[in-house]
């Protein structure tokens, strides 16, 4: 049995029986808006906290921007400059990331293959466990067919899977129905819905969903979830199911 990788977001790893298992690549699905980048930050820094190392590659946000917006939503989280400065949260934003992948006159598996060897080049660098890769619709875009962008997704995840690191990817919900989730999801170990309800007061209430992951008898429950100042907060719902 592989050992168990706590998120050590609140409420979080309840929902997990106790969290991931190690190795695991793990995709946070939501709408825009949702707090997919920020639930996938916070995963980094409750690693920092105990010591490990996790880097996060953006391709959507320069670094600078990143961290404003994170430090401004979770203002509590007072660490964040440490970890980054004591490289035990490694930051890569899209003024880096965009080279990773450039097409111009290459083709597009060249392309690919290059990003995912700038990927394993940090990962190896860094010596990280944890990783973030936000987001999977961004690099989504350039694969010419959809096909192309499977087989592609599926070398990433070989990549991963090599280096031993557990990973949440974020990517956008295509369909308003987060039941009717992407099919390529399927070929990740996990699959975490951020999704809304709508409530009495006629207010959309936002959900934290685990659909599926594999080797965890996990919680079948879409339970509300705050974003708050000292972090992503679903303890009291997790707690009472």
């Amino acid at each position: 049995m592989r050992n168990r990788i706590k998120i050590g977001i609140k409420g979080v790893d309840a929902l997990l029986s106790g969290g991931v298992p190690e190795g695991s690549q793990v995709v946070i699905a939501g709408n825009p808006g949702s707090g997919k980048t920020l639930l996938a930050f916070e995963y980094l820094y409750r690693g920092a906290e105990n010591g490990e190392v996790g880097v996060f590659f953006s391709f959507n946000e320069d670094t600078d921007i990143l961290l404003q917006s994170i430090k401004e939503s979770f203002p509590e989280l007072k660490r964040i400059d440490d970890f980054v400065n004591e490289k035990k949260i490694i930051i890569f934003g899209y003024e880096e990331t965009k080279t990773f992948m450039q097409k111009g006159s290459e083709s597009t598996n060249y392309a690919f293959t290059g990003m995912i060897s700038q990927l394993q080049s940090r990962i190896e660098d860094y010596h990280a466990r944890r990783i973030v890769i936000d987001s999977l619709s961004y690099i989504k875009l350039y694969p010419n067919t959809l096909f192309e962008y499977r087989n592609l997704s599926t070398s990433l995840l070989v990549i991963l899977n090599r280096q031993h690191v557990t990973s949440l990817i974020t990517a956008e919900l295509e369909s308003e129905n987060a039941s009717k989730y992407q099919p390529e999801f399927s070929i990740y170990d996990g699959l975490i819905i951020l999704d809304t309800i709508l409530n009495k007061n006629g207010n959309r209430t936002p959900t934290f969903e685990v659909r599926k992951m594999r080797g965890v008898n996990h919680k079948h429950i879409a339970v509300p979830y705050r974003i708050t100042p000292s972090g992503v907060d679903i303890a009291s719902a997790g707690s009472d199911q």
